[in-house]
């Protein structure tokens, strides 16, 4: 490994476990039915009929914020990846899984009430928003394994590892099934899966010298050299 390659993991795993930690912090601050007053004012915000509008047409993201919609995602990922014999794949998938697990886990630490809504019963799972952790961990990772096989472009890389994201947040707000700090501890939580699969998983499944296969190495031809016979 070099010098810069440790640096970088070193610098992601830190960055990881700096957003790990402010999911706790936050989660710990959130009572179970006392909200603070920013999700109080985004949900007044979102709950005007244009974002209302807004939320029946982006319905179709539901099925891809569950895991059977992003975990999916991610063995395709994987699966095109190793067809390229790119590396990258284990980390995708990796990220994918933990996004879902993980916060189930934290879920059961972290017991908060829902946003009240007329003819549902009280659910106390809200933090973190579950499809903002598994979208985010997923679009994160994968944008930074494709970026750094030149699969897409830098632009295209921070579309995918920062639009994917702020639309699933937005549209779990705006259909009013979470808090803001449930999206915001999702933006955080599925970040730091993201940067930990990559650092350590990333180099994994494939890799630039996969795809030149093994190396041969060729001698060059020598020019043959006539020697003539000796005359008596």
């Amino acid at each position: 490994m070099s010098r810069v390659t440790g640096r970088w993991r070193g610098a992601a795993l830190g960055s990881a476990a700096l957003a790990a930690g402010a999911v706790v912090l936050l989660g710990s601050r959130l009572a179970v039915d006392e909200q603070p007053p920013l999700d109080h004012w985004v949900r007044r915000r979102t709950s005007t009929p244009g974002p209302r509008r807004v939320s029946k047409l982006a319905a179709p993201l539901f099925p891809l914020g569950l895991p059977g919609g992003y975990i999916t995602i991610s063995y395709l990922l994987a699966r095109s990846l190793r067809r390229r014999r790119r590396s990258g794949g284990p980390a995708i998938v990796t990220a994918a899984w933990a996004g879902w697990l993980v916060h189930r886990g934290l879920k059961l630490v972290f017991v908060r009430e829902r946003p009240a809504r007329p003819g549902q019963r009280r659910r106390l799972d809200s933090y973190p928003s579950g499809h903002t952790t598994g979208t985010t961990a997923l679009a994160v990772t994968a944008a930074r394994v494709l970026a750094r096989h030149g699969l897409v472009s830098r632009r295209r890389a921070a579309l995918i590892g920062l639009g994917a994201p702020v639309v699933m947040g937005v549209y779990r707000l705006i259909d009013d099934e979470h808090w803001a700090t449930d999206v915001i501890g999702g933006w955080l939580l599925g970040g730091s899966i993201a940067l930990t699969c990559d650092a350590l998983l990333g180099e994994r499944g494939g890799g630039a010298d996969a795809t030149r296969g093994p190396a041969v190495k060729r001698r060059g031809s020598r020019p043959r050299v006539r020697r003539e016979r000796p005359t008596s």
